[in-house]
């Protein structure tokens, strides 16, 4: 007695081979082009720093001032790319290096979380009429 017949495979292959092909196709759908987007740093919800994003061969750094418990800090974006991520914040304020182990970032849906200070940094569309021709939550 057959378990599985010719046709139950197939469907079986293609299902996998689909489900596969959506994993790595659908961030490529929701993705924009680097021009138009904006790194948004927020400090306990509030914005404080806002740069446009570069796409340079190069590193660039850019230092931003920020207060916490009545000091001043400073945090270190580095872009490269189209790419953006934050440097080790002082071990006084945020003792783990969590926002550092989080890497790059160059898409709105990703985004670096330095907990202890409530900091966290964010990529925005600057294009007001951009709209993305899928929404992955009624697709």
């Amino acid at each position: 007695m057959k378990v599985f017949k010719k046709g139950d495979i197939l469907l079986i292959i293609t299902i996998l081979a689909l489900s596969i092909f959506s994993i790595f196709m659908i961030p490529k759908f929701l993705t924009t082009p680097e021009e138009g987007k904006e790194v948004v740093v927020f400090l306990d919800g509030e914005e404080i720093h806002r740069f446009p994003l570069e796409n340079t061969p190069e590193s660039k750094y850019i230092d931003f001032p920020f207060e916490v418990r009545s000091k001043e800090y400073i945090g270190r974006l580095e872009m490269k790319d189209g790419y953006v991520r934050l440097h080790r914040l002082s071990e006084e304020i945020s003792p783990l290096s969590i926002h550092t182990d989080m890497g790059w970032i160059s898409e709105s849906y990703q985004m670096i979380v330095s907990l202890p200070i409530r900091m966290y940094i964010t990529i925005e569309e600057t294009s007001p009429n951009f709209e993305h021709p899928f929404d992955a939550i009624v697709q």
